[in-house]
């Protein structure tokens, strides 16, 4: 056997001595490890966090070290993002790894989501000095983005190595802006050398466009060379692109011309400074004569020269008890404003309260001013003697605030309270005299349809509300342009704006003195009128109170004939707004010709002159007529008539009311249908005599009297079919209806084209209208024969 073989043999035979000697490894499955570390870690024997794969475990401190490697790997800056898709491990625990780090290593910095070491600070800081030696200067926003970092870090970061690795300075102005010395001293031997040819003032902005200077750099330097005198010249403007440069020179001769001017003038233009080159014209007053007290007006500034002129010239106007315009004494130059605030300056602190300013540049003494309102007190006289006789109600002042406290007590005023009918049937507003010479006025508003019916009822209301007239509670004097003429023809040497602000000026006080005058001269009047004559009247007034409350009794006991309590409370308060503001009025008018010696027309009172007369009246009298004047808002008439009781007692108004004998009683009923049949029969108009019919039947029916508006004709004819025969109902029914057919067709012709019904021509309505009006005219004679007839003939025969 060869040696090489047997050298074989003996190494086979050691490597099987040695495997024979070797003793069995037991090997763990990847279950077992993993439930024994599941279980180290429940037992928080150890600390370890999963990779992203869950194949991998890194203790904390494998993490930091991990963290540190990649951090010098990437040259000292690296994104947490990237980190964790390198590591593989869960991005909330590298954000709280490296939020460790920093805690712990100064030398770490946490900025935008990446971690950065100072080392790499340090070379960014090498990199941006060698670009801030090259440019000369170097901005934090042109880093920020070149760098992709924040610009407070940045800035931070360079201030805290100036002088040290970043050879520069910042500009004390703006501090995002680095700058090198000598890029500082290559511009400020720029801007010197620019300025220093300047020889008037010169925009700075003009110099920095055309030189193109950094304009972060401009203003600081300029301002350093203009500090420490290497500039002759100054700024004016401060840090904007409005800023001035004025040299010296230039200043030096501006400041002689304005010293001159206003040594010689007294006074100063802005706009005359503006053209010099001084955009700021006040500050350079102020600074430039600090010494004397001048007034800053709207255009320009005055010296105590020339105020000491004005006020000179307004003393002596005053003296003399003048007037005086200043305009000529001040330069043309001078506004109406500046003048205006010139004599407001001059009227101040020097006792001349009684002095006025008019039309901006005048002064009117007190003097004056008296004199301009004599001029008008014998026109106030001899317009006073005249109104006392043409408008003596006129001269009843009303307290606003105490009418309005009256009429409060009162709660809301409906529209019809100042409803008036002239003539109530029966002699509603004619003392003893019957008749129904009144209805027609209520019969002409009633219409067909409901809504539209009381719509044009109430516009009838007010008509007739204004038709009692309603006076403005003071006399008119002069109006402003008649004052103007009095003026101008009394004072001709004052200019034409003079007389028009003085007449405006003038208006109220003459106005008020009028009527203080008119007021005297009226009661001078009336307080010598015969005192007989008065006592005629009073017994005329109290005649006619009892006329009409004999009336409004009668009236009251036809509207108890109806059994529908609403229909009863519409008479009723017709009764109230007619009759019954009647007899107010009336005792008003006594009262106030007593007591406030004035002439009042019945006629023309309404709800507003009534409150203003009550404010005027003792407590005495103003008590029971307020409650008799608060009783016309409502529908109970036994209110009204139990406050007219009180009112009239004899230690109050003391007027005698009368009770009403059956014989007198019968004699007024007899009147009012006679009344009534007289106007039925001449009657032609087809809605007034149907009124004027179903009145006059229902007092033949009911021996009644009824005092009623237009519009409650229907419901009227409706109580009259009982009383009546059938045949006449039906005529009085279809008569009723023909009337409201004639008067829709009339309103619908007289409206215009677009509100007109599309259902009918013109030509139509128009023979319609005739038709309906000639079967008025042939059954108006039978509609009147069932009014007229006896009054036993109507009873009614069917039940």
């Amino acid at each position: 056997m060869a040696s090489s073989e047997w050298e074989e043999v003996k190494r086979l035979a050691a490597d099987f001595q040695r495997i024979q000697l070797t003793s069995a490894v037991q090997k763990l499955s990847e279950r077992n490890c993993i439930e024994i570390v599941n279980k180290l870690i429940e037992l928080k024997l150890i600390e370890v966090i999963y990779t992203l794969d869950g194949k991998e475990y890194l203790t904390p401190a494998q993490l930091s070290k991990e963290i540190h490697d990649e951090l010098i790997y990437h040259g000292g800056r690296i994104n947490l993002v990237d980190l964790q898709q390198i590591l593989g491990v869960d991005f909330a625990h590298i954000e709280a790894k490296a939020n460790e780090l920093i805690k712990h290593e100064r030398s770490l910095h946490l900025v935008l989501g990446q971690l950065v070491t100072r080392d790499y600070m340090d070379r960014l800081s090498e990199d941006i000095n060698d670009q801030l030696q090259e440019a000369g200067q170097v901005t934090i926003a042109e880093l920020t983005k070149s760098h992709d970092l924040p610009a407070s870090f940045l800035s931070e970061m360079i201030e805290a190595r100036l002088g040290t690795i970043v050879q520069g300075q910042m500009d004390v102005y703006d501090q995002g802006v680095f700058f090198t010395q000598a890029f500082i001293d290559r511009h400020t031997a720029q801007i010197r050398g620019a300025f220093s040819a300047i020889t008037k003032p010169t925009p700075v902005i003009t110099i920095l466009n055309q030189f193109k200077f950094p304009e972060k750099l401009f203003f600081g330097c300029l301002q350093k060379l203009v500090d420490k005198g290497r500039l002759n010249g100054s700024i004016i403007g401060g840090r904007q692109d409005k800023a001035v440069y004025v040299p010296d020179l230039y200043a030096k001769t501006q400041n002689e011309w304005v010293d001159s001017f206003h040594a010689q003038n007294g006074y100063l233009e802005y706009d005359a400074l503006a053209r010099l080159g001084i955009t700021d014209a006040k500050p350079y007053i102020k600074r430039r004569f600090k010494a004397e007290n001048l007034l800053f007006l709207s255009s320009c500034c005055v010296g105590s020269q020339l105020r000491d002129r004005v006020e000179a010239s307004i003393d002596e106007a005053l003296s003399t008890g003048s007037w005086i315009d200043v305009t000529p004494l001040l330069p043309s130059s001078f506004t109406v404003d500046d003048i205006q605030q010139l004599l407001q300056q001059c009227m101040k602190g020097r006792g001349k309260s009684g002095a006025r300013i008019l039309c901006k540049t005048v002064v009117c003494s007190e003097a004056f001013l008296s004199e301009s309102r004599t001029l008008f007190d014998q026109l106030m006289t001899q317009k006073a003697e005249k109104d006392a006789k043409n408008a003596p109600q006129l001269l009843l002042q009303v307290d606003k605030k105490a009418v309005a406290a009256v009429r409060g007590a009162e709660g809301k005023k409906d529209r019809k309270d100042e409803r008036r009918n002239k003539a109530a049937s029966g002699g509603g507003s004619s003392g003893n005299k019957g008749g129904g010479q009144g209805i027609s006025r209520e019969v002409k508003t009633k219409k067909v349809k409901k809504n539209r019916g009381r719509d044009v009822d109430d516009k009838e209301e007010e008509d007739i509300s204004a038709s009692r007239g309603h006076q403005s509670d003071e006399l008119p004097f002069m109006s402003v342009e008649e004052i103007e003429d009095v003026l101008s023809k009394s004072l001709p040497d004052c200019p034409e704006e003079l007389h028009s602000e003085l007449a405006e000026d003038l208006y109220r006080p003459l106005h008020r003195a009028y009527q203080d005058i008119a007021k005297s001269v009226f009661m001078s009047a009336t307080g010598s009128s015969d005192s007989s004559t008065r006592r005629k009247n009073r017994g005329e007034i109290q005649d006619k109170i009892n006329g009409l409350l004999n009336n409004v009794r009668l009236f009251d006991k036809g509207v108890r004939q109806f059994l529908d309590e609403d229909l009863e409370n519409q008479l009723s308060k017709y009764l109230i707004r007619t009759l019954c503001t009647d007899i107010t009025n009336l005792l008003l008018s006594a009262v106030t010709s007593e007591n406030l010696m004035s002439e009042v027309d019945p006629t023309t009172l309404n709800v507003e002159t009534r409150a203003g007369i009550l404010v005027k009246l003792k407590d005495e009298l103003r008590t029971p007529l307020t409650k008799l004047h608060s009783s016309l808002n409502g529908k109970d008439l036994g209110e009204f008539l139990s406050s007219l009781e009180r009112a009239c007692e004899s230690n109050k108004c003391d007027i005698m009311l009368k009770k009403l004998d059956k014989k007198k009683e019968r004699q007024l009923v007899f009147n009012h249908r006679q009344a009534l049949r007289e106007q039925l029969q001449n009657e032609t108009d087809p809605a007034m005599a149907l009124h004027l019919a179903a009145v006059l039947a229902f007092q033949n029916s009911t021996q009644c009297m009824l005092h009623a508006p237009g519009k409650l004709v229907p419901q009227l004819i409706s109580f009259l079919q009982t009383h009546l025969a059938s045949t006449n109902y039906s005529l009085l029914l279809r008569y009723q209806g023909l009337v409201q057919k004639h008067l829709g067709l009339s309103r619908d012709r007289d409206q215009p084209s677009d509100n007109k019904s599309p259902t009918m021509d013109g030509n139509k309505a128009e023979e319609a209208l005739s038709d309906v009006a000639t079967q008025l005219e042939l059954l108006l004679p039978d509609v009147k024969e069932i009014a007229l007839a006896k009054k036993n003939a109507n009873a009614a025969v069917e039940t």
